[in-house]
């Protein structure tokens, strides 16, 4: 059963009892499934490509997310599809009881958005994907972030859409409002008061 992980085995299917054993021991999952969910994200976004932020990368890593993987990965990249196994996997043990913790073990910080991109690819709810990114970490490392209430650590971005809406606006189309960082107003587009 081990296929690319001691999760999933090698036709990308997770075993109920794995799935199972994740749910009710409430354990933590980082499924890393980002490469199909970043290459989407440059394929609706081409303008990242051309982004200073991703352009402070080597080219080496621009290439291998921007670009379709080798066919020597074939195997690789079926069972990390997130409408195939994978994601069926992650949504299984999430709706099982499982801490689902968004997360990536590539050096560059455009793969957590596919990590994200993934879940919802997979059938996550924007909200959900989000929390596995936020809430489900702070759970995890068992440290008081995560959530808005007071006294907690407050590191936040505001932005003038709904992305939970139903349809969901565009997070390309979002305009920022105002930034926090460690509680301080670090920006605001408009005059705002501490």
């Amino acid at each position: 059963r081990r296929g690319y992980s001691p999760k999933i085995a090698t036709l990308s299917h997770s075993y109920e009892d794995v799935v199972q054993l994740f749910g009710k021991s409430q354990r933590i999952l980082c499924p890393m499934i980002s490469g199909v969910g970043a290459r989407r994200l440059f394929d609706s976004e081409p303008d990242l490509r051309s982004d200073p932020r991703f352009k402070l990368y080597p080219a080496w890593i621009q290439a291998q997310v921007t670009q379709p993987p080798p066919a020597a990965l074939a195997a690789f990249n079926a069972a990390t599809d997130p409408t195939g196994g994978s994601g069926k996997m992650v949504l299984d043990i999430m709706r099982a009881g499982g801490l689902i913790v968004a997360g990536t073990d590539t050096p560059n910080a455009v793969n957590l958005h596919g990590e994200l991109m993934s879940y919802v690819l997979a059938g996550m709810t924007p909200f959900e994907a989000l929390k596995a990114a936020t809430v489900n970490p702070a759970k995890a490392l068992n440290v008081d972030t995560g959530t808005i209430e007071a006294g907690k650590l407050a590191d936040l971005v505001i932005i003038d859409r709904d992305l939970f809406a139903i349809p969901p606006a565009q997070i390309k189309d979002a305009k920022v409002l105002l930034t926090m960082v460690g509680g301080r107003v670090t920006y605001a587009a408009a005059p705002f008061k501490n």
